[in-house]
C-alpha cells in the first residue's frame, strides 16, 4: 500500500489578489483513508482467507470468509458516501471560520450574523454525516457478528 500526499500551494486568492494562507494540518491521511485503509486491509485478508479455504475444501471456512468479504466490501461502499460528505462539510466549516475571523476582525457585522448561520448549517451537515457513520459501523459491527455466530 502506498499513498502519496501532496499539499497543493495556495492557488486561491483573497479579494485584494493575494494568495489565502496555506492552513497547517496533516497534510491528507485522515478519517476517510483510515477507514477505508482498514477495511480494505480487513476485505484483502479475508479474500486470502477464500482462497486458502477453497484449496484446503473446508467449505463451511470458505462460505464464512466468502461472508466476511461481503460485508467489508458493503461497508466500504455505504461508508465512502457518508465519509465524503462529512469531509466536504469539514472542509466547508475551514472556509468559514476564515472568513468570520475575517469580517469580524473588520467589524463587519452583517457578513459575521451570515457567516455563523452559514457555518452552523457546515456543523450541523457534518454532525449528520458523523450520526450516519455510526449508525453505518454498528449495521456492520452487526452483520459480523450474526456472521460469526452463524458459522
Amino acid at each position: 500500500f502506498f499513498e502519496f500526499i501532496q499539499r497543493v500551494c495556495s492557488e486561491c486568492r483573497e479579494t485584494n489578489g493575494c494568495p489565502v494562507a496555506i492552513k497547517p494540518g496533516c497534510g491528507g491521511f485522515g478519517i476517510r483513508n483510515f477507514l477505508t485503509l482498514f477495511l480494505s486491509i480487513e476485505v484483502s485478508k479475508a479474500m486470502l482467507e477464500v482462497s486458502q479455504a477453497k484449496a484446503a475444501g473446508d467449505v463451511d471456512r470458505q462460505t464464512f470468509a466468502q461472508g466476511m468479504v461481503g460485508t467489508f466490501t458493503d461497508q466500504l461502499n455505504e461508508s465512502n458516501p457518508i465519509l465524503t460528505a462529512i469531509s466536504d462539510a469539514m472542509t466547508v466549516e475551514g472556509s468559514l471560520k476564515t472568513q468570520l475571523n475575517r469580517a469580524m476582525a473588520e467589524n463587519d457585522d452583517d457578513t459575521v450574523c451570515i457567516l455563523r448561520n452559514k457555518l452552523e448549517k457546515a456543523s450541523e451537515a457534518k454532525r449528520v454525516g458523523n450520526s450516519k457513520l455510526m449508525e453505518c459501523s454498528k449495521k456492520y459491527k452487526e452483520r459480523m457478528k450474526a456472521l460469526r455466530e452463524n458459522s
